[in-house]
């Protein structure tokens, strides 16, 4: 195909590119995949302050400001969605077109676009309709190994390379560290199978060290004010007592919680996440709650054993075969533990039989190479099953990183072993394709769970419209869930993309969650001429939204013991699963 292929790897990438965002499309409509996103988005919008903000919390701060400037352009649009949506269409451009670069067969090419497409449609699948910042921050980390094997000298692959690693590092800065030593050992194997641009390689390495070193020396200026230092020492407490620790029983523990001077009423809103009520529950009570946590811990099995507990499950899930019942629960690794399988054996086959002796050295480099790449991905995998972080947010990548090195792989020798490339990718295409159905069943299962769960949270939004005059507070598992009120099938809390897009100022606020107590919530509160949730729950125009199903006694007790004698009346119910509740202090 030589020179004159360019335009038509060009147009074969847009072509699968459109296809694949066409095809999701028609299929249902685009989510933000967690009410996480929600709240970034509405931070972002300026929904959550009244103003875009810079500081989201959970990104970095450069593309956090990025993002929010282009709201401040334009609120109308929800550019948030439209940043994701479109970082994933470039990553599966630019892997097409890397992918057609290396194959200068013309029967190669056209499979390769075709098993492109199919991987895409069959293997990532629901994920470009369920769209999550960590997910897209994996798709770039993939497509910038893509471009590292791609590399050849004078080109600009590698500058594009470390500006793909730049977005992934700022967008989910814990996920890129995750994949980054699979980055590593891919520049690695290009270089060892190559032996040619390792200064650039090295270049390249100092590049992503420094992205990191001036990324977050950026965040932490824009962080440094005393209220953002004091946040984020109770962001990182609050991370440590609800995703490792967990909260001791009052009654058992009583002893312990008046030593910090908490109380039974203020231990319960640590329970039902709530804390943001009590202004007195700061970074140190959560630091204390989760250190007496992790001293409490009698069962806590030993490293070696939890390792060799993280290695069984690891070894299931490498030979579980099963379709997806769901998007995400129960978790199955197919197709993507088959796929990695596939290009591993075919690669391997590639290899293992050199046309001559003097290939021998290549073949035995190579399988080391190989083994290489599954000790790391085996390190990666361990170490998010100890530490019980293992969802498909997070797999999935992982498995994109394995299968975007193993391709690359495969095409570098395909020129010496087409025949075994073909079949390789043949069957790599034929699994892909046989799992479109089985995407097609799961993006109309849980979009219809999500239009099940939609019918409650847009009454309970549209009532908050209705009611601009009024203030909301809603408790956090509210927030996410109607308890025992969801129907069956109805899945978790989340929002539809680019419908009904408003970005204007919100009446309501959480109770608590990862936001809680940050100067974003004091900016809101301030807003509203609020010095406190404690206080303003108690002003005239501000209710509680609470689950119907739920006791609130919380509540009551909660005020009883700070001194108020109050009453707390259920004024309205919306969607037959959520109370609206107004406290008054007694006559």
């Amino acid at each position: 195909m030589g020179n004159t292929s360019k335009s038509l790897n060009i147009k074969g990438s847009a072509a699968a590119a459109f296809l694949v965002m066409l095809f999701n499309a028609i299929g249902g409509d685009y989510f933000f995949d967690l009410n996480d996103d929600v709240l970034m988005k509405d931070i972002l919008s300026g929904a959550y302050t009244g103003v875009p903000e810079g500081h989201n919390i959970q990104m970095l701060y450069p593309i956090s400001a990025f993002i929010s400037v282009l709201y401040r352009v334009s609120g109308a649009l929800d550019w948030y969605g439209i940043f994701l949506c479109l970082l994933q269409a470039l990553c599966v451009f630019i892997i097409t077109y890397k992918v057609l670069e290396f194959a200068e067969d013309y029967k190669l090419w056209l499979l390769s676009l075709v098993s492109i497409i199919f991987m895409m449609l069959g293997v990532v699948g629901a994920h470009f309709l369920f769209v999550q910042y960590t997910f897209t921050c994996g798709f770039l980390s993939a497509t910038a190994v893509i471009l590292i094997f791609s590399h050849r000298e004078k080109d600009k692959n590698l500058y594009l390379a470390a500006v793909l690693i730049a977005v992934a590092y700022l967008l989910r800065s814990e996920m890129l560290l995750l994949t980054l030593p699979v980055v590593m050992v891919g520049m690695l194997i290009k270089w060892a199978l190559t032996r040619k641009e390792f200064l650039n390689y090295l270049k390249l390495l100092v590049s992503i060290i420094l992205i990191i070193v001036v990324s977050q020396g950026i965040h932490k200026i824009a962080y440094s004010s005393a209220d953002w230092k004091d946040f984020t020492d109770l962001f990182n407490a609050r991370t440590e007592l609800y995703d490792f620790q967990y909260i001791p029983d009052y009654a058992e523990n009583k002893e312990f919680y008046d030593s910090i001077g908490l109380s039974e009423s203020e231990q319960q809103l640590l329970v039902n996440y709530n804390f943001g009520l009590d202004d007195e529950i700061n970074a140190d009570t959560l630091w204390a709650v989760a250190e007496y946590a992790d001293k409490l811990k009698t069962d806590e099995i030993p490293l070696p054993a939890q390792l060799r507990q993280a290695a069984g499950k690891y070894l299931y899930r490498l030979r579980q075969i099963s379709f997806q019942k769901s998007f995400e629960y129960p978790m199955t690794d197919f197709p993507w533990n088959i796929a990695a399988f596939i290009l591993y054996l075919g690669v391997l086959l590639m290899y293992l039989f050199p046309k001559n002796t003097r290939e021998n050295k290549t073949a035995l480099l190579a399988v080391a190479l190989m083994a290489l790449l599954f000790a790391c991905r085996t390190t990666l995998w361990l170490y998010i099953i100890v530490r019980g972080r293992d969802p498909i947010r997070i797999t999935h990548p992982l498995y994109l990183m394995e299968i975007v090195v193993l391709l690359e792989m495969l095409y570098l020798r395909a020129p010496k072993s087409l025949k075994i490339a073909m079949v390789t990718l043949t069957v790599l295409a034929l699994v892909s394709f046989a799992s479109i159905p089985n995407q097609i069943f799961v993006l109309k299962s849980e979009m219809a769970s999500r239009e099940k769960m939609r019918q409650h949270y847009d009454a309970l939004y549209d009532y908050f419209a209705d009611n601009k005059d009024n203030f909301y507070f809603i408790d956090v598992y509210t927030s996410v869930s109607c308890g025992e009120d969801m129907v069956e099938g109805e899945t978790f809390f989340s929002e539809k993309m680019f419908k009904n897009v408003d970005n204007s100022y919100a009446n309501h606020d959480l109770m608590g969650g990862w936001a809680s107590k940050s100067p974003l919530t004091a900016k809101k509160f301030r807003a509203f001429g609020f010095d406190s949730m404690q206080d303003a729950i108690l002003l005239d125009n501000v209710y509680i939204v609470q689950n119907k199903s739920e006791d609130i006694k919380w509540l009551s007790d909660y005020y009883i013991e700070k001194g108020y004698d109050i009453q707390i009346i259920n004024v309205d119910t919306v969607a037959d699963a959520f109370g609206v509740y107004k406290v008054r202090l007694a006559e």
